[in-house]
């Protein structure tokens, strides 16, 4: 009788080996090919792209091309091709000046190219243009700008998140250099440092913000905004506080207005965060009391889809009103401040007092800090250092973006707006937290 055989595990083991090496390889000759292909088929001539950023969830590019047909255009599309050349397109706003091409991906800059729905894959993208006749250019980009790669991580949902690396490169083909933007997105797990949301406690530590008799703007504003961190993490979001309500209050202490662009500032925290929206809370005043009801402060140039849904939620849930106040009102409830010819002024008087170059400011940079210096150099943010008595924020000039709204509300000064903000607190989170599910959290 013959003995059985005890199966050769070493062996095993060396095939598969060999067979994952052969498949890999397999791979990687296909995806040359296939990117040697897909870059044969541009057009020679290149757009120089003169700005790029992420902002928020969505990414967008400005650049201009030359020495192209410009007549009998039918229409322009940014469009990213994958690997096996299907193609996912997005609009394309331009402007033609003779043979030249002006060319973004929006106006808004909260609006583009959104990241979330991107599937994972290795991706190009190109500029497709298609003619009367029906015949269609595409055409690639090159970086004129001295930014590098771009790191994005998407939104936790259901437990999972995706990494996107957009970048610029080169292929050599037959001597011939091959320009374009490229697009990796793997699924991975979040790494500890980087957060979805990022929550902003206005105020905090020796100052106290606004007050009414034993009632200060900083506590009340803690006490909602621990409550939306808990909200939001219940529905799989991760978030960070930029203070937690244990800072010094003492009137010696430094957390407060003077700490905002220390490392540990709430600035710093947010950018290191890698977060994509903050929200910070607050709770308004004025030297009488016959204003009252929410607001919601936007960035400039953006779309006010996020700050017109926390309004109408607030009002809706939290049964409050819009605000009565009309200056700088976009919509009901809606606000974007900037500042005015006569802060820009008072700006550049205080840089030559201090002895420092006066900050590039114009009447559509951001007034409120906390919306203009987390947006980086899309919000036109500026503290770069200069002035040596209020820190550095070092995300000032980044092409990495969060987008952000400073959230009144009501008026602490107001009995009404006050007992509801004190008695009435799980239903304006629950106002904002549906905001941010229905607008940010979508699937």
């Amino acid at each position: 009788m013959k003995k059985k055989r005890k199966p050769n595990f070493l062996a095993i083991l060396l095939f598969l080996c060999i067979l994952v090496c052969i498949l890999i390889a397999v791979s990687y000759l296909y995806n040359k090919e296939q990117k040697r292909k897909i870059l044969s088929s541009i057009e020679d001539e290149i757009i120089e792209v003169n700005n790029y950023y992420l902002y928020g969830t969505h990414f967008n590019l400005e650049g201009k091309i030359k020495g192209i047909s410009t007549n009998n255009i039918k229409d322009i599309k940014f469009t990213l091709v994958d690997i096996s050349e299907n193609e996912k397109e997005y609009d394309a706003i331009y402007e033609i000046d003779g043979n030249e091409l002006n060319l973004t991906t929006s106006k808004l800059i909260n609006e583009g190219i959104y990241l979330e729905d991107i599937e994972s894959g290795k991706y190009f993208l190109f500029l497709k243009i298609k003619y009367s006749n029906d015949e269609i250019k595409y055409y690639s980009m090159r970086n004129n700008t001295n930014y590098q790669d771009l790191e994005y991580y998407t939104i936790t949902k259901n437990r999972t998140n995706k990494k996107i690396d957009i970048g610029f490169d080169i292929f050599k083909s037959n001597d011939k250099d091959m320009f374009y933007i490229k697009f990796n997105i793997v699924k991975v797990k979040l790494p500890q440092s980087v957060y979805d949301i990022s929550i902003d406690p206005g105020h905090g530590g020796s100052d106290p913000g606004a007050i009414s008799g034993q009632y200060k703007e900083a506590e009340i504003a803690m006490k909602h905004s621990a409550e939306l961190k808990d909200k939001l993490e219940a529905l799989g979001l991760k978030v960070i506080l930029t203070r937690d309500g244990t800072e010094d209050t003492s009137e010696t202490s430094k957390f407060g207005v003077y700490s905002v662009y220390d490392f540990e500032g709430r600035v710093n925290i947010v950018g290191r965060a890698k977060v994509k929206y903050n929200f910070s809370i607050h709770i308004n005043s004025f030297d009488t009391n016959t204003l009252s009801g929410t607001e919601i402060y936007a960035p400039s140039n953006a779309s006010l889809k996020i700050a017109q849904s926390l309004a109408d939620n607030i009002v809706s849930i939290a049964k409050t009103t819009y605000s009565t106040r009309n200056t700088d009102k976009v919509s009901d409830g809606v606000y974007v401040r900037t500042f005015t010819d006569t802060e820009i002024v008072e700006s550049a008087e205080t840089a030559q007092k201090k002895g420092f170059e006066p900050y590039n400011i114009t009447t559509s940079t951001p007034y409120l800090y906390m919306i203009r210096e987390v947006g980086g150099k899309t919000t036109g943010a500026y503290i770069d250092g200069r002035n040596k008595g209020i820190g550095t924020n070092m995300y000032y000039n980044s092409n990495i973006g969060v987008e952000s709204y400073l959230i009144e509300l009501g008026y602490i000064i107001n009995k009404t707006d006050l007992n509801n903000m004190l008695n009435n607190q799980t239903s304006y989170i629950e106002a904002i937290a549906k905001s941010i599910q229905e607008n940010i959290c979508k699937e």
